[in-house]
């Protein structure tokens, strides 16, 4: 196992790492001269992790990007953090950086070079007039098509044509071509959704229960945003298709943990996972996060406490477990190994080279309760726990059994959260990242204590709500010139009775299954 992360070690010394200078904040602001206004169509799925994961994205590239206002009937200034909504206005340097974005970042559609954008068909059709973007795709030789698309609204065939020729002033020569063409250029309307609708009384509710006319007289409409569509005909997979490309449905091998694709691939993108990096999950399971790391390019390398999980229920067969499913994405050059060990009892030999860590991210789902418990190795019972091998009636140890489970006793939360960090900050490089769940309760509303090291930076958290609790995704970095050495296990202090996975009432685990009163 380990001469084969060395041997990922050195291909990755070998290549060239992508530039960590950009990671605290690429949002910078630069002149209106630099770069072009574009429209970011976002996916309405997870709002609260697009933001962090269109920073993560421009980190990685090393982009200099900025959100810009985006305005709407009911805000005119508009703000730049609204993920109520699918659109954002953002300057980019370039079409080719607007490209790579949406090649990186799994929450962008599509993305579009904006040529104006107004609450009303009147104002949008003379600021078009005013900016010319068209003019350059006015000659002959360049093909069109159109796309009139409505948002939270359905547009009716006889009045997307309307809304076509309504821009016959533009004067685009070329052939209409409705696959390949040069130019796709279109209007983009963008309506509330109805369940953003206050309800009214007397005639304001008759009006708001009225069919929707659609267009400048509809109250609903927010914005209208007409531009040219960012189209890429190297044959490179946009992020977002990854999304359906790990289907857990399509997927050969899977487990009762193992983690929704859309998830995996958002936190392969915090990590910043990429071809030349190193990426570690030390809670692989079925191996998730191994599979969206490897896909955008990266080498990766997990482990568990439980082999059953990564060797599948077949582990004779050729191709089985994580295996099997790497061999499916086509991945299985970047899926270094899997070893089975105790997070907290590693087989590390250290120091590494250089004592600085050897990973460049740590990307995992640590067990918390919900779907199974966590688990560390030792007896419950820590009087019976034994400190020689027991011997078999023939002769043979047991632990080289090759069906020998070892025991296992509860892991608190707490204590697993710290621990990581520990490791985390000896395993990872300088500015390695640190991406993992944190489970809490929605109770009372109180404020949750994100976990902090004196090696690493808060890079990001987002929440994922599911009614009674929450997880939050933590992004940390380690800070430059820090450097660790792996923890040592000590041995547990003997203690009367059995431990107990509720040993502690304040536990996540232990309050979601507490029984509640009404």
């Amino acid at each position: 196992m380990l001469h084969h992360i060395l041997h990922a070690y050195q291909l990755r010394r070998g290549s060239t790492d992508t530039s960590t200078a950009h990671h605290a904040s690429n949002a910078r602001s630069f002149s209106m001269l630099d770069g072009r206004v574009y429209v970011l169509h976002c996916a309405h799925s997870h709002t609260d992790f697009r933001l962090p994961e269109i920073e993560a994205s421009a980190a990685y590239l090393g982009m200099d990007y900025e959100l810009l206002r985006t305005p709407s009937r009911r805000d005119p200034v508009g703000v730049t953090d609204d993920v109520s909504r699918p659109f954002h206005l953002c300057k980019l340097p370039s079409d080719e950086a607007a490209k790579a974005l949406l090649h990186r970042c799994s929450c962008i559609r599509a993305i579009w070079e904006l040529w104006a954008c107004a609450d009303t068909y009147g104002e949008l059709h003379l600021r078009n007039q005013e900016a010319r973007m068209y003019v350059p795709w006015q000659s002959s030789e360049y093909s069109w098509k159109a796309l009139m698309q409505g948002f939270h609204a359905a547009l009716p065939e006889k009045r997307r044509l309307s809304l076509i020729e309504s821009f016959a002033y533009m004067g685009l020569e070329g052939p209409v071509r409705m696959r390949g063409a040069d130019l796709t250029w279109g209007v983009l309307e963008e309506y509330r959704r109805p369940s953003d609708d206050v309800p009214a009384e007397g005639p304001e509710a008759e009006a708001q229960d009225a069919p929707a006319e659609l267009g400048d007289s509809d109250p609903r409409l927010l914005q209208l945003f007409l531009g040219r569509k960012i189209k890429d005909r190297s044959g490179a997979m946009p992020a977002r298709d990854l999304i359906d490309v790990l289907n857990l449905k399509k997927r050969r091998y899977i487990g009762n943990t193992s983690m929704e694709s859309e998830m995996s691939v958002i936190m392969a993108n915090m990590a910043l996972a990429g071809p030349g990096k190193f990426v570690y999950d030390p809670f692989a399971g079925t191996g998730s996060m191994l599979y969206a790391c490897s896909i955008f390019g990266a080498f990766s390398f997990g482990s568990d406490i439980d082999g059953r999980m990564l060797r599948g229920k077949n582990p004779s067969q050729k191709d089985s477990g994580i295996v099997q499913s790497a061999k499916q994405y086509g991945i299985q050059g970047r899926l270094i190994d899997t070893a089975v060990f105790d997070m907290t009892r590693a087989p590390w030999r250290t120091p590494f080279r250089g004592d600085v860590g050897i990973f460049d991210a740590i990307v995992t789902d640590p067990p918390y309760g919900v779907r199974a418990g966590a688990k560390r190795l030792g007896k419950r019972n820590i009087e019976l726990q034994r400190d020689e091998p027991f011997i078999m009636p023939d002769g043979t140890p047991s632990h080289i059994l090759p069906d020998y489970v070892p025991p296992t006793k509860p892991y608190h939360l707490s204590e697993l959260i710290t621990d990581l960090l520990a490791y985390a900050s000896a395993l990872l490089l300088p500015g390695g990242r640190l991406v993992f769940w944190l489970p809490t309760m929605n109770e009372d509303h109180a404020e949750t204590a994100i976990p902090q090291h004196d090696h690493f930076d808060l890079v990001a958290h987002s929440v994922q709500n599911f009614g009674r609790w929450s997880r939050r995704l933590i992004t940390m970095q380690k800070r430059s010139g820090s450097s660790a050495h792996i923890p040592i296990a000590h041995a547990d202090v003997a203690a009367p009775g059995r431990i107990r996975a509720n040993d502690k009432p304040d536990e996540f685990r232990n309050k979601l299954f507490a029984p509640t009163h009404p």
